[in-house]
């Protein structure tokens, strides 16, 4: 009896530490965790950081050729015979002067300095509105990616959640093939009931292994634009109050401040200066050179080292000038006719996803009331069938129902929930908060 109750006693204290200590269910992990992988890892994300640093690495290219420039020359040469020229004079001692030395050195420096060059100066201002460009635009990718992952992300809720659905509505047939056997085995229903309820049992396990199927499709595109590998261990529940949005204008208010349009504006900006560019190459350019010599072949100067200084002006012009002048100013054009449609891209969406929020939220608010009735209705069918007032068919009937009724409400939710995230990212605003926003490169 004391071994009895001992034993009591411990399992009563595995059953408490097992319920105080219990380790957390695994699910999956929140939203922003796929967004801040995007940003990391995402290939469109990289690219367009690879694309801002190529353009920085351009502004500073362009202003280093209008800024002065130094260059350094050294050459070494063998002779195979020296040259050597006595100018003493007759009765003087020898004054032997080298032409030629069998081993000849030479240095040179030579600094250049840009005078006046207008196209030079004008396309420094072309590649900081570049810079520009290639910020916004990776700002505008972000975004871009951000609402690829919130669509991925619920998506794959969604089909989780189906999963979910589908196992229930296999139990359920499960259950109505075990009263067709029960009712077929009292004599009270014929050996079709029982055929049928088989046949129901297979195609939910049909639908299971399709919404099997979609998940790892939906959780294999979601890993591929976050990097990061969705937890499927558990179902996230989809929930939102259905309230409204507020006013269009409240978003449209940010339009031109988006990133996209930005970086179109931007880009608008450097083909401007661009074209004034290509003009100012019509005007001459100016630059001082001064050039320091060392030689030990001084020759007939008798100086070892010597320097020149000078100004060089260039001026050129041939048809390929105002060919290059037409051209760019129809890339201005061009230009601003990329600024214009993306800033009716960025208006059609915000307007898109309002008002497919509106809608989302009617068909989320008529999808819950149906699934509400459908799964009453089946309830009650099985009852009703159970208690042999209604057909088979009716009651396959009824659980079909139940099942899309289900169904509808899972991407009815699911898609009012997208809706709502993506309508804010059309406006130019992350899910990311500012200390996951200061973690981004």
């Amino acid at each position: 009896m004391r071994r009895i109750g001992f034993d009591i006693l411990v399992a009563a204290f595995l059953f408490l530490l097992l319920v105080l200590y219990s380790l957390p269910s695994l699910a999956l992990q929140p939203v922003e965790a796929f967004v801040a992988g995007g940003r990391q890892r995402n290939p469109d994300e990289l690219e367009a950081r690879a694309n801002l640093s190529q353009e920085e690495g351009r502004k500073t290219s362009s202003l280093g050729r209008v800024l002065p420039g130094v260059t350094l020359r050294g050459a070494y040469t063998r002779n195979q015979y020296s040259s050597t020229v006595d100018l003493a004079q007759p009765g003087q001692p020898s004054q032997l002067v080298t032409l030629v030395p069998s081993d000849q050195w030479d240095g040179s420096a030579t600094l250049t300095v840009p005078l006046i060059d207008l196209a030079g100066f004008r396309r420094v201002g072309v590649a900081k509105a570049n810079v520009q460009a290639a910020g916004h635009q990776l700002q505008a990718t972000r975004l871009q990616v951000e609402g690829q992952v919130i669509q991925d992300y619920y998506q794959v809720v969604a089909n989780v959640a189906l999963v979910a659905a589908s196992q229930t509505a296999l139990d359920v047939s499960r259950e109505g093939l075990r009263l067709a056997r029960a009712r077929y085995q009292a004599g009270t229903a014929a050996a079709l009931e029982v055929d049928r309820a088989v046949a129901d049992v297979e195609q939910q396990v049909q639908q299971l292994a399709a919404a099997h199927l979609q998940v790892s499709l939906a959780a294999r595109a979601l890993q591929s634009t976050s990097g990061v590998e969705p937890d499927l261990a558990e179902v996230i529940a989809l929930t939102d109050d259905l309230h409204p949005e507020p006013d269009l204008a409240a978003f449209e208010i940010a339009l031109n401040g988006l990133p996209a349009v930005q970086a179109a504006a931007a880009s608008s900006l450097a083909a401007e200066k661009e074209a004034s560019a290509q003009r100012l190459v019509l005007v001459p350019t100016i630059s001082g050179v001064a050039v320091e010599r060392g030689t030990n072949a001084a020759g007939f100067s008798g100086h070892n080292w010597l320097y020149t200084a000078g100004l060089v002006a260039t001026w050129s012009f041939d048809l390929t000038n105002i060919g290059d002048i037409h051209a760019q100013d129809a890339a201005v054009d061009a230009a601003r006719a990329r600024e214009l449609r993306a800033r009716l891209t960025a208006g059609d969406a915000i307007h898109r996803e309002w008002n497919t929020v509106v809608a989302a939220i009617a068909r989320s608010g008529s999808a819950r009331a149906g699934q509400a009735a459908a799964a009453h209705a089946s309830a009650q069918a099985r009852e009703r069938y159970r208690a042999g007032t209604i057909t088979q068919l009716d009651l396959l009937q009824a659980q079909r129902d139940a099942f899309s009724a289900d169904v509808s409400r899972i991407q009815a939710d699911a898609d009012l929930v997208n809706a709502r995230a993506q309508l804010r990212v059309s406006a130019g605003r992350t899910l990311l908060s500012d200390d996951a926003r200061k973690g981004t490169p």
